[in-house]
């Protein structure tokens, strides 16, 4: 009895919590798809169980955690689109747990903590629904800020240990927005020491080095048994990456009117809690060393960072999710003030909140804006197991095939491909933004990048300093796996390979309407070239 009501009163919320964001976020990754982002891991999930490894067999310039953890789940639940939508729906889940236990600790009550981790869940991962670097990264910054705030709050040493860690595995997810909140993080700890007992933060001190020392220890030890050159990572992972920043902050142009316009909403929550912060701030002198005072500037940190990473990247807007999250730590602040109209104030916070809720999940979990869905007719999806059993689940349909012919000629098309692909027991390397042939055909596709954009986001164009170093790894893959057929699917341009090898070292052969087959010429120097 007594255990039964522990389970009932303790974890009934957050377990409910859990639920509903996990299946939230499955229902969202069944909606459609978007095929250079909604596949991005799952070829590669299975490639890595296969000793296909980033930096190594495949340029990347993000997301080496995200194809490890896909890995992970792809090994224990066996691969398919329902498992592949299991790491953004735990994540989701996760965050929002932990959302709603910051709440409680900063003595919101449990039913309003509920509420807005709810919110929190439904704005948080269901955007993309599938496995998103940008997410992943920007949720495991989230997590470490909230042990940040615990670690500040409770003193915990154990707190402490935990932020270095999650910070590496946003890094390792994508390197923006983990940077800039990175910095952020570091700024607070300085905020936090200049104010707090010296002596508890040469122990916080010991816990960070020890974290951040282990962290690397086994990063390097992974590489080293795995053969992956350190070298390589710094320039796929690290220079490339940097190149690219670089080069998008110089063309950035900040318009105040867009950036008020576009985030309009999180402006206001941030806006108004701001406004209380200046209220405390003449109620209460000292207010600036309290906390509560450092958990505002850390959130304020956050949002700093988020908009400038939204603005820098031009990827569609996610995080709305900072709407809730916000208007809860103004409702907890609410509750500290003395305010006349306070229940009134309470009671808007709370509908505001809920209406911004309501508009986003329908403009994003509903009709999918994220993944370019938003024009396409939903009822003219077709079911994904038509083209393999394990798509099964997936209502199949794409931003550019939105008639219900479109959708069957698309997937008609592509178990055509998939056929002609079987029949080939050479060697071969295919380009395709449609990235799940490996698991279709149980053999790696050998392809060298996880996306073909037709931009610099992937790898390096001819203007790239970068350039020769991409056109040795490329060359260097068709060699040392002996490829023999290099293969292009309709939705990839061919000069993602002739831009970095010449026409002459190859055979090409229209095989299908959909695909065009590069018979690597043997006696090519220029592909035996080191």
């Amino acid at each position: 009895m007594f255990f039964k009501e522990k389970i009932n009163l303790k974890n009934s919320l957050p377990i409910t919590i859990f639920v509903f964001a996990f299946l939230l976020n499955q229902f969202s990754g069944n909606k459609g798809i978007f095929p250079i982002d909604s596949f991005s891991h799952f070829d590669i999930g299975y490639r890595l169980l296969n000793n296909d490894l980033p930096f190594r067999d495949y340029w990347a310039v993000s997301g080496p955690f995200v194809d490890l953890l896909q890995a992970i789940i792809f090994s224990i639940f066996d691969t398919s689109w329902q498992t592949y939508l299991l790491s953004g729906s735990i994540l989701n889940g996760v965050v929002a747990v932990i959302t709603y236990k910051l709440l409680i600790s900063l003595k919101l009550d449990k039913k309003f903590s509920f509420f807005y981790s709810i919110c929190f869940a439904i704005l948080a991962y269901p955007v993309s629904g599938t496995p998103f670097v940008d997410l992943h990264s920007t949720y495991f910054c989230i997590i470490s800020i909230y042990l940040l705030i615990f670690a500040i709050k409770d003193k915990n040493l154990l707190y402490w240990f935990f932020v270095p860690i999650f910070l590496g595995f946003a890094f390792l997810s994508k390197q923006v927005p983990a940077a800039y909140l990175g910095f952020s993080i570091i700024l607070l700890i300085i905020y936090d020491f200049i104010f707090s007992d010296k002596r508890h933060y040469l122990k916080v001190f010991y816990v960070l080095v020890t974290s951040t020392s282990s962290f690397l220890a086994l990063f390097f030890i992974i590489f080293y048994l795995k053969d992956i050159s350190i070298i390589s990572f710094v320039d796929q992972y690290i220079n490339y990456p940097r190149e690219i920043g670089n080069k998008r902050y110089f063309e950035l142009t900040y318009n105040l009117g867009d950036i008020i316009l576009n985030f309009k909403f999180i402006n206001i929550v941030v806006l108004s809690l701001l406004i209380v912060n200046i209220f405390k701030f003449f109620d209460n002198k000292k207010f600036y060393k309290e906390t509560n005072f450092k958990i505002f500037l850390i959130l304020f940190f956050v949002f700093l960072s988020l908009i400038q990473h939204q603005i820098l990247t031009k990827n569609q807007e996610f995080i709305f999710f900072l709407i809730p999250l916000f208007s809860a730590i103004i409702h907890i602040e609410l509750n500290i003030l003395k305010l006349k109209y306070k229940k009134y104030i309470v009671y808007f916070v709370l509908i505001f909140c809920l209406s911004i809720t309501i508009k986003y999940h329908v403009r994003f979990n509903i009709e999918k804006k994220f993944h370019e869905l938003n024009n396409v007719n939903f009822k003219n999806a077709v079911r994904g197991s038509i083209l393999d059993k394990k798509f099964k689940g997936l209502n199949w349909i794409t931003p550019d095939k939105r008639e219900k012919n479109e959708v069957e000629d698309e997937i008609k098309t592509i178990k055509e491909i998939l056929e002609i692909l079987k029949n080939d027991n050479q060697k071969k390397m295919l380009f395709t933004n449609y990235s799940f042939f490996s698991v279709l055909l149980k053999e790696t596709t050998n392809s060298p990048s996880r996306w073909f954009p037709g931009d610099d986001s992937a790898f390096p164009l001819k203007e790239s300093k970068f350039y020769n170093n991409y056109k040795k790894f490329l060359s260097k893959q068709i060699k040392n796996k002996e490829i023999v057929n290099i293969y292009f699917i309709y939705d990839v341009n061919e000069k993602n390979l002739l831009d970095y090898i010449p026409l002459e070292c190859f055979e090409k052969n229209k095989v299908h309407e959909g695909l065009t087959r590069f018979r690597v010429n043997d006696k090519c120097d220029y592909i035996k070239k080191k």
